[in-house]
């Protein structure tokens, strides 16, 4: 009876520690958020078009800037589902000529030239849209919004 206890404890010691990482996994708040990792250029995007409509008043957004603040966001959105679909799409393809009985290499080759090139035009896609939002606004209001920013990090 005895050893089946400590078997017992020893099993929820196990599953605690190994679960433990988890708990305390942090991907960061907005990376998390917007369903990217911490520091990926998509979350990068939202980031910054969650900081300007966040500081909207105090840095002296128009109407005219929200809405293509707001519009620029949305088409990003949209653009990124259907090309991560394109991508998984792509990954599915690729598993699914590897159980072929014969593997047909360059047809494989192919279809990961195709995966990266859409990855390589996504990321392209991403940096155009952050550099559009980052227009978007004038010099004075990129002013403010560093120093914004540069207090908030100061209050951390």
């Amino acid at each position: 009876m005895r050893k089946i206890r400590i078997a017992v404890v020893a099993a929820l010691v196990m599953t605690v520690a190994l679960m433990g990482g988890a708990v305390f996994a942090d991907c960061g708040k907005v990376g998390c958020q917007y369903g990217g990792k911490k520091g990926d250029l998509e979350s990068k995007f939202y980031s910054k078009a969650h900081l300007f409509m966040s500081n909207q008043e105090e840095i002296g957004l128009s109407d005219d800037q929200i809405a293509k603040i707001k519009e620029l966001k949305m088409d990003v959105k949209k653009d990124m589902i259907k090309r991560n679909a394109d991508i998984e799409i792509l990954a599915i393809d690729i598993k699914s000529a590897l159980y072929a009985e014969t593997i047909d290499v360059n047809a494989v080759n192919a279809l990961i030239d195709k995966k990266y090139e859409l990855k390589k035009e996504k990321t392209k896609a991403l940096v155009a849209a952050y550099a559009a939002i980052k227009e978007i606004l004038t010099k004075e209001q990129k002013d403010k919004i560093k120093s914004l920013y540069k207090k908030g990090e100061k209050g951390r």
